[in-house]
């Protein structure tokens, strides 16, 4: 691995989808002339909503170095994974990330605070619409050595 690696979420899919759930709420409203004003407000305040929601999620930054994973988030902790606490590892790439080149990582913590909580009670970190998912779980297993996570 080189030194260091910062990745960023890709947020043209986040738009998508946002776009998506637009228009098929959109299917259920009465949109005529005398409500017109009313749609475009509508649509403003939506697309206002998620251009935050795209912001916040581009200001994450995910750096991989050999010490380890790090994720800057604003207006939250920073959250630190050297390797020798990461308990498993794995990769989900649906249709529509797939199409934009991006997916999520998820990796399980043997200890400690992760982003999500994981099922059987442990800690998960997700690094969330990824570039190139494969590429960066490979990276991962590969700093974890022999005894690398399978998916």
């Amino acid at each position: 691995m080189q030194s260091e690696t910062t990745l960023k979420s890709n947020i043209t899919k986040t738009l998508v989808k946002g776009t998506i759930g637009i228009a098929v709420f959109s299917l259920f409203l009465e949109v005529n002339p005398s409500n017109f004003v009313n749609y475009l407000v509508f649509l403003c305040i939506s697309y206002l909503a998620l251009a935050v929601y795209m912001l916040l999620k581009k200001s994450t930054i995910y750096t991989m170095d050999n010490a380890g994973i790090r994720i800057r988030r604003p207006f939250r902790r920073d959250i630190g994974v050297p390797y020798n606490n990461i308990h498993g590892l794995s990769y989900a790439q649906g249709m529509l990330a797939r199409r934009f080149g991006c997916g999520t990582v998820y990796i399980e913590l043997e200890r400690g605070k992760g982003t999500h909580k994981a099922l059987g009670g442990g800690a998960v970190v997700a690094l969330r619409d990824v570039p190139r998912p494969v590429e960066v779980y490979g990276e991962i297993s590969n700093m974890l050595g022999p005894f690398t996570p399978s998916v």
